[in-house]
């Protein structure tokens, strides 16, 4: 095949430009290590440098200005973008350099120096507990082949620009609906600005991304993933809670029928991003429900039982639309919750149901059933306050006689 039917129309962030020449630089990272008496160095690979290009165009025309300006705003804008390389075809660039000038002779045209440098994704926030065994393979399997599936699906190519705002704008609500999740979660340090690094990424680059659907994937999972590993809590609610409700995030949005190829492509494109979210969330989801470091296997039950229903409302979904394969993904991580959470159910604690002839402090009671127990270094007041906390009563001081409490029969000794 020639040279020019490989050739492309070179554009950034869909600003297009004619191409006079570009560079490229590359190479390897090394570290040279000089030895004592030892006339070779030693050399450690530290993997491939970043690509730079450095492409020579210029946009003319009677009305140049308007390309000029619109070329401009692309390369100062924030972020990275959507190059179409004439030669190397579409990648994701950041803007190191430009230069632009203009000259009477030449009039009518404006010039450009460019010095790009390839771009990756916002590397992903460090987790913060060590994940339950099946459920950590799921979640990692299922968020491996999720991008694939969704750029299958997912495509603006010759649509309409109403098609493209409509993903646009449910992509964004996606966003917002990260944002608030993150609210609820809170968190500081680095797991705070991977996810706010994610949340500016992914509005701030849409016209690029959604025209890259697998860079668009990986951003969307790496916004559910930053979530999910914001705050420090233990506790069951304030690490469920936020991704059960990015789980359960629907859209608004009208119904129109499908009777046009537009419109196809419309639902089509729906139906991928959330598919993508949703999936994303589940995985997510399960990953934190297999790291709760559980109270009682009841709570570690009711647990998996809620998350299960969900999930099995989104296979039964998903399988009725004829999308088998998202489907199994549902099913796959069901059974990896339950298998984490029978696991962890040998060791915890069973609940029994005690009721006091008068009322008594409920120090006096963590005395009478756990002064004995040495097996851990919980205190009695510590004890005492677990047994207020989950009979939810206003004032340790005060159990209430003839009211039947909840206790833990793992920490009891009678």
């Amino acid at each position: 095949m020639a040279w020019r039917d490989e050739y492309q129309q070179g554009s950034f962030r869909g600003v297009t430009f004619r191409t006079q020449s570009h560079e490229r630089r590359g190479g390897r990272r090394v570290a040279v290590n000089e030895m004592p008496r030892r006339d070779e160095p030693v050399i450690e690979d530290l993997g491939r440098r970043a690509r730079e290009f450095a492409i020579e165009c210029h946009v003319i025309g009677s009305d140049y200005t308007s390309w000029r300006d619109d070329l401009l705003d692309a390369v100062e804008a924030e972020g990275t973008g959507l190059l179409v390389h004439p030669w190397f075809g579409q990648m994701m660039v950041a803007v190191l350099d430009y230069t632009q000038h203009e000259n009477t002779d030449d009039g009518g045209v404006g010039w450009f120096s460019l010095t790009l440098i390839e771009a990756g994704q916002p590397a992903p926030a460090p987790v913060a507990v060590s994940a339950g065994a099946s459920g950590a393979a799921e979640a990692d399997a299922a968020l491996a082949a999720a991008p694939d599936a969704f750029a299958a699906d997912f495509t603006i190519d010759g649509a309409a620009g109403w098609v493209e705002d409509a993903a646009g704008e449910l992509i964004s609500g996606m966003a917002d609906a990260s944002q608030i999740a993150a609210g609820l979660r809170g968190g500081v340090g680095p797991a705070l600005r991977a996810f706010n690094v994610a949340l500016n990424y992914l509005p701030g680059n849409l016209s690029s991304l959604m025209r890259a659907p697998l860079n668009l994937a990986h951003s969307v999972i790496g916004l559910v993933s930053a979530v999910s590993v914001l705050g420090n809590s233990s506790g069951r609610s304030t690490r469920l809670a936020p991704l059960e409700m990015m789980l359960d995030w629907v859209p608004s949005q009208p119904v129109f029928p499908q009777r046009t190829p537009q419109r196809v492509i419309e639902a089509t494109n729906r139906m991928a991003l959330l598919r993508l979210f949703r999936v994303a969330s589940a995985a997510e989801l399960v990953r934190a429900a297999s790291t709760i470091e559980y109270a009682s296997y009841d709570d570690a039950r009711e647990t998996r039982d809620a998350i299960g229903d969900r999930l099995d409302v989104l296979a039964l979904a998903a399988a009725d639309r004829g999308d088998d394969a998202t489907a199994e993904t549902y099913d796959a991580l069901r059974r990896a919750l339950a298998a984490d959470i029978a696991a962890q159910g040998v060791s915890l604690a069973r609940v029994y149901a005690l009721e006091l002839a008068e009322t008594e402090p409920a120090l006096v009671l963590a005395h009478r059933l756990y002064r004995t127990d040495r097996r851990t270094a919980t205190s009695l007041e510590e004890r005492a306050a677990g047994i207020a906390d989950r009979n939810k009563v206003p004032h340790p001081g005060f159990l209430p006689g003839g009211v039947s409490l909840e206790l833990l029969t793992a920490e009891a000794t009678s």
